[in-house]
This record gives structure tokens, sequence and C-alpha cells, in this order.
């Protein structure tokens, strides 16, 4: 049995760690179908929806006290982070048809709706500001009744 010297390993794994990388960020790819179209802007809303939901939830217990600052701008802030990727992901996908251009709009819409409440969230909490929190938090909750809608519109 050989073994290959640890560093010739390691540039190896290096390389096609960056081949992967190369080949799969930033691409933008088609969707195969408008039923791959439609399921992955469903799966955008869902992952969005739930973030959206934690982030009214924890500004009301820290409105009600039952959640530290620190813990509210906590979750605040991983939720908005959260958002980023699921824009990117569904956003890197074109429609398969010209048809299809309304929906990736407005699901994108809805997406960068939901990004700037937690941006407003984030700053509210941060600034210990009840009532920019407890509007933010109506804002959340809209935005989450809003892409809950459209999922179902998708169905």
């Amino acid at each position: 049995m050989t073994t290959r010297p640890r560093g010739a390993r390691l540039v190896r794994a290096a390389s096609a760690a960056l081949m992967a990388c190369l080949a799969l960020g930033g691409c933008v790819v088609p969707a195969r179908d408008d039923g791959a179209f439609r399921a992955n802007a469903e799966a955008a809303l869902g992952s969005a929806v739930s973030e959206a939901r934690t982030g009214a939830l924890v500004l009301q217990a820290r409105l009600d006290g039952h959640a530290t600052n620190a813990y509210a701008d906590t979750v605040i802030t991983e939720s908005e982070s959260a958002i980023g990727p699921i824009e990117d992901s569904f956003g890197n996908v074109d429609p398969p048809e010209p048809g299809q251009d309304q929906l990736r709009t407005d699901v994108m819409e809805l997406l960068g709706d939901t990004a700037d409440a937690f941006a407003a969230a984030r700053l509210a909490v941060r600034r210990d500001d009840e009532a920019q929190m407890r509007a933010t938090a109506t804002e959340l909750t809209e935005v989450a009744d809003r892409m809950d809608d459209a999922k179902e519109g998708l169905r």
C-alpha cells in the first residue's frame, strides 16, 4: 500500500473544492420545466415563511418580556442572514419559459420584502425600540401571510 504525502492530498482536495465552487457558485441555470420552477418557488417561499414567522414570534416574545434583547438580536440576525441564500438560490434559476417571468418577479419581490423587514427588525431590536419592534413584527407576519398565499396559489 502506497500513501501519498499529506500535502499532495490537501492540494488535490483544495483543487477539487475550488472546481466545485467555480462550477456551482454564481451559475444561473434554467429550470428543467414549469413544474420544477414552480416547486423551486414553493420551496423558497416556504423557507422564507418559516424565517419570517420565527422573526415575528421572537419580536413578540421580546415585547412581552419573555426574551432578552440579546436573544432577540441573535434570532433576528440569523433569520435575516438566512434570507439572502434563499433569494440567491431562487434568483439563480431561470424560468423555463416567458410565462414564468412574472412568478419569478413576484417571488423575488416577496423575498426582498422579507429581507427589508428583517433589516428594520434588527435595527429595532438593537435600539430596543418597542414601537418599531411591534411594527416590524406586524410587517413580518403580513409578508409571511402574503408568501403563504402565493405558495398556495402554486399548488
